[in-house]
Parts: structure tokens; C-alpha cells; sequence
């Protein structure tokens, strides 16, 4: 979901420079057991052996709630490429992970650890604020890293050239919430936004400025923290208000308590939430997620991701808690079309494949990075899901990507 915020801590860049330190500037080769002898234009083909992926999973901590259903999906679907002899038949995919713990200095480590271990490719957080460190990492050692299902848009311009998000971006998500509000006539919006991480702020600005623009007025603004337990005040700041619509990116577990403080406040109207109420943890809420949107990665009954859904259930034997399952086979499939596209396994050649994607066919749709008008974010489409407490399940309202999406940090 994120990005670092400007003046990162002091621990974290000590964290950063050590880690810089011990790896080095300098590229590595090839991972895979294979010698490859091939020239990495896109006529060439691939050796055979493994490509590693190393992840920087947090595995535990807050975001516990994210990054493991991403993981599954990614893995889902390196088992199905891999099932037919890996990419172009005969490379197959290998995933490495390791614990982050939601921490961006042992993120650090782990990223470290990653690159001794001759990862090829790598994966960091739903989140830049912790994931920033352990990818400047990557980035020092010419390894492409792909942010997992976090959307902060401007990571890939403060990792360097070798970042990629693998989502549209907060900017888009912003810029998506407002079009999607005035096109249902909710001229009157109160924002409930966060200034500790970057994506809750930068969603908000996005949004507010965007829908400013779009003729909307704010009729509040206020904040909640990362630590918050209660949410009473901001509740009846909201419900006095009296806005058509609440926007907001209130993370899990806190969701759930202030879905339920808004609604004794007396506020019964729409919300239009981030991507971070996709999670069927949002169901602690009961009736109150009634009448909640939120924006997310794919649809649940569209034809590609329900076909993958359903391998995931026969699989696993239970349906994806949230739509990020969906994200984590997306980046199998970017990986993949970059392979094959580079025809080559050298970091730089992947790099510049990857950053050419354009129109890949993936498990939640159409996927492009050229010409994209972010640097190195997909321009693919928003989603917004509507959630149905009696069901237990939400639906696909409708899909676009905003016609403007503007460049604010």
C-alpha cells in the first residue's frame, strides 16, 4: 500500500547503510544452476534451471493481514506455470521467503540474507514505509523488486530504477475514489485520513484534490493514527457533519471498532474505503459494513480471477480472504511475460522487459507499465466492491481506470 515518509528515522538509515555496506554496488549473475550463454534480446531464449524470487514477507506483525494472501497467490501461480514445465517450458520459478515482521530494519536483514542467497528477483511488503529499506538493497545489487500489494506511487522513484509496483498506486486509488463519488452524486465527502504512513496520507490529498476539482466539497477532515483503539470522537466529529460519503484508508484491526462507533454515532451513509478493507476480517464489523465501497485489485466473478480462485479453493480448500490473492498471481504473470520478453535471466535485461510490459493478460486483467503516467506503477484497473454483511461477502460494483491521475506526493 505505501511509501517511506520523507525524513526517515535515523535506525532505519543506519539499518539501510549497513545493509549497503554489506552487499555492495556491484550486479550479480544469474542465479539459475544453468550456465546461461544466451544474448538477453527477446529472440533468445532461456536457459533451464531456477529463477528465485525472494520475498520479504511480513509474515507477522500488522501487516500480517496483507502480505500472506498476497504470498499465496503468487505461489498459486508459480505452481501452475511451473506445472507446465516452468516459463518457456523449461525455467522454473522458485519463491524464497522470509519473515520482514513488519519492520523495515529486519527487513533489512532479511533482504540482506535474500541476496547472499543469489535471489534473482525480488518482493518487498504491502507496504514502502517498511519496505523502502530492504528494496534500496535490491536496488544496490541491480536485482529487480517489485513492491508486493503496496500502492504508494512514488516508491519506485525513491528506490531507483529497478523498483516497480505491482499495483495502480495511491495517486490512481485517490483519483479513483473521487471520480467514483461525484459519479454517484456524493457532492459532500468527509475524509478520515492518517499523516503517520503515506499511504494514508497520500490517498487523502489525492482524493481531496481531485475531487475538489470534480466540483465536490469537504465537509470535514480528520485523522486517526496507527495506534488508535478508539474512535468515538472522530465518529461524532463525522456523524455531525452530515456528509453523503466518508472516504477513508483506516487500516485493520481498528476498521472494525470504528465501523461500529460511526454507526452508533448516527452516520448510516456510504463509505468509499481503500484497498484495505479487503479483507474478510472487515466481517468483526457485522452490520455496520453495510453500505461500505472500497476499491481494490480485481472482481471476484470476473472469468480469469474466478477460475483462479477456484484452483486457490481446491488448493487450499477455503475461498481467498481478499482480492490481493489475485495481485500475487498478477506478479507470477508479469514475471513470467518480463522473462520471456528479456529472453534472458540478467537483472538489467529484466529490468528494461518489465518496465515495456504492455497489455499482459494476468489473473485480474489487463496489465501495462508502458507508457504508464506514473513512473514504473501498472496502469490497470481499479475495482470497486461493495460488502454485503448478511452474504458475508462483497460484489463487484463497477471497474476503470480515472480518466486523470495527478502527480501529488
Amino acid at each position: 500500500m505505501l511509501r517511506v515518509k520523507k525524513n526517515v528515522g535515523v535506525a532505519t538509515l543506519v539499518a539501510v547503510i549497513a545493509g549497503l555496506l554489506l552487499v555492495g554496488c556491484g550486479g550479480s549473475d544469474s542465479a539459475t544452476p544453468a550456465t546461461e550463454e544466451t544474448t538477453g534480446d527477446a529472440t533468445s531464449a532461456l536457459p533451464s534451471g531456477t529463477y528465485k524470487i525472494g520475498f520479504v514477507e511480513s509474515i507477522t506483525g500488522r501487516l500480517a493481514f496483507y502480505d500472506p494472501p498476497f504470498a499465496s497467490g503468487l505461489k498459486l501461480r508459480i505452481d501452475q506455470i511451473n506445472a507446465e514445465g516452468g516459463v518457456d517450458g523449461k525455467l522454473k520459478l522458485e519463491l524464497i521467503e522470509r519473515d520482514g515482521k513488519s519492520d523495515p530494519a529486519q527487513g533489512s536483514v532479511v533482504a540482506r540474507e535474500l541476496t547472499s542467497e543469489g535471489v534473482d528477483f525480488a518482493v518487498t511488503p504491502c507496504d514502502a514505509d517498511i519496505g523502502i529499506p530492504g528494496a534500496l538493497i535490491f536496488q544496490s545489487n541491480k536485482t529487480p523488486v517489485v513492491m508486493a500489494c503496496g500502492s504508494g506511487w512514488t516508491f519506485p522513484e525513491v528506490v531507483g530504477d529497478y523498483a516497480f509496483n505491482n499495483v495502480f498506486g495511491t495517486a490512481a486509488m485517490g483519483a479513483g475514489q473521487a471520480q467514483f463519488a461525484i459519479d454517484r452524486g456524493w457532492k459532500r465527502a468527509c475524509d478520515l485520513s492518517s499523516n503517520d504512513y503515506f499511504y494514508g496520507k497520500n490517498t487523502s490529498d489525492v482524493f481531496d484534490a481531485t475531487y475538489k476539482q470534480l466540483g465536490g466539497k469537504i465537509a470535514c477532515h480528520v485523522y486517526y493514527k496507527l495506534t488508535d483503539t478508539d474512535f468515538r470522537a472522530v465518529a461524532t466529529q463525522i456523524a455531525r457533519s452530515k456528509p453523503d460519503v466518508v472516504t477513508t484508508t483506516l487500516v485493520l484491526p481498528g476498521s472494525t471498532t470504528f465501523l461500529k462507533q460511526v454507526r452508533a454515532a448516527g452516520y448510516k451513509g456510504p463509505f468509499i474505503w481503500s484497498d484495505s478493507a479487503d479483507s474478510r476480517a472487515m466481517l468483526g464489523a457485522g452490520t455496520a459494513l453495510n453500505n461500505v465501497y472500497f476499491t481494490t485489485h480485481a472482481c471476484p466473478t470476473d472469468e480469469s480471477t474466478a477460475a483462479f480462485f477456484e484452483a486457490f479453493k481446491a488448493k487450499t480448500g477455503k475461498a481467498p480472504d481478499a482480492q490481493f490473492v489475485a495481485t500475487g498471481g498478477d506478479l507470477a504473470d508479469l514475471i513470467e511475460a518480463a522473462l520471456l520478453k528479456a529472453g534472458s535471466t540478467d537483472g538489467t535485461k529484466v529490468r528494461d522487459a518489465f518496465a515495456a510490459l504492455k497489455d499482459v493478460k494476468a489473473t485480474s486483467g489487463t496489465i501495462s507499465y508502458a507508457d504508464a503516467p506514473l513512473f514504473h506503477n501498472p496502469v490497470k484497473d481499479i475495482f470497486v466492491l461493495k460488502w454485503d454483511a448478511a452474504k458475508k461477502e462483497p460484489t463487484c460494483v463497477t471497474n476503470f481506470y480515472p480518466k486523470v491521475v495527478p502527480k501529488i506526493k
